[in-house]
């Protein structure tokens, strides 16, 4: 199997690799059967690695970046170089930088030709989700997973105990813990005790993000998308790729979830009291005659 790894900078804004994985989506689309991936520019050395250690017969870099400046000249051909004397049979190709491919002069001029042919309104602009959208409502199977909680207080340990029943393999990284973590099965979450690390991520399907500091939450966001990883933002929905919604059990066959489509989660709380006290009663009543059939 080929592959290919597109190297870009590492940013901590929220929604700065958008056009970037636009691009990785079209990739996997025309290029069926290579592996496709993405890293930064300071996990380059440690997510090649990996990839060379799996089963690829070739792999292709491509520096997403406009300048052929000091990364592109320096640190990543000595990256390159280490790892090829690491794994000598497997070739690794390094493609320019975007900026000195000969298509990319034709490119910028098209694109700014449209530009000066198409109004654009502030909403098309600006507006992360049109208000017209609507959220996909699914329900995952998360046994034998990897799911990441970064954060250790109050909103994370909500997180975890709603994944405790899915049999999900949960770690939870932050620098300091609500002391009820402790009384969590071991054998089914892991704490680590330190702030969040981008190696965190390595084999994770999903990720909570949990604390109260926008700037690790920005960057465990952006870190997650480059490497296509499913993204809950605690502190901005809009952010995330999805949410999660209030959650009633009736027993073992009965599931009542409410959204609001992440808009009004107090209005959420409500409607699930509401359907608590005035349904609960029938509904367990309805759970215990289906069981007993």
């Amino acid at each position: 199997m080929k592959a290919i790894l597109i190297i870009a900078h590492h940013c901590i804004l929220p929604g700065a690799y958008k056009g970037f994985e636009e691009i990785l989506d079209k990739l996997h689309h025309d290029l069926p059967g290579t592996r496709v991936a993405s890293t930064s520019l300071l996990d380059l050395e440690n997510d090649l690695r990996t990839l060379l250690r799996e089963d690829v017969e070739s792999v292709t870099l491509l520096p997403y970046l406009l300048l052929n400046g000091r990364h592109s000249k320096n640190d990543v051909p000595r990256v390159v170089a280490k790892l090829q004397a690491e794994f000598p049979q497997i070739p690794i190709t390094l493609l320019p930088c975007l900026g000195d491919w000969k298509e990319f002069a034709s490119m910028v001029v098209s694109g700014l030709r449209a530009a000066e042919n198409k109004t654009y309104t502030t909403a098309q602009k600006c507006d992360l989700r049109a208000p017209n959208s609507s959220l996909f409502s699914i329900e995952l199977n998360l046994e034998g997973r990897n799911v990441l909680v970064v954060g250790g207080g109050r909103i994370a340990l909500r997180k975890v105990k709603t994944l405790l029943p899915t049999g999900a393999r949960i770690t939870v990284v932050a620098p300091q813990f609500d002391p009820e973590f402790e009384s969590l099965d071991k054998n089914t979450v892991l704490l680590k005790n330190r702030p969040y690390e981008p190696l965190d991520l390595r084999g994770v399907f999903m990720v909570f993000i949990c604390t109260d500091q926008p700037a690790v939450n920005a960057q465990v966001s952006n870190d997650a998308r480059a490497r296509r990883i499913l993204v809950n933002n605690a502190c901005d929905y809009l952010d995330g790729d999805f949410i999660v919604p209030a959650r009633m059990d009736f027993g073992k066959n009965i599931a009542v979830t409410v959204s609001t489509q992440g808009r009004a989660p107090s209005l959420a709380k409500k409607l699930k009291q509401k359907i608590l006290a005035e349904w609960g009663e029938e509904l367990a009543r309805i759970e215990r005659e289906s069981s007993a059939k």
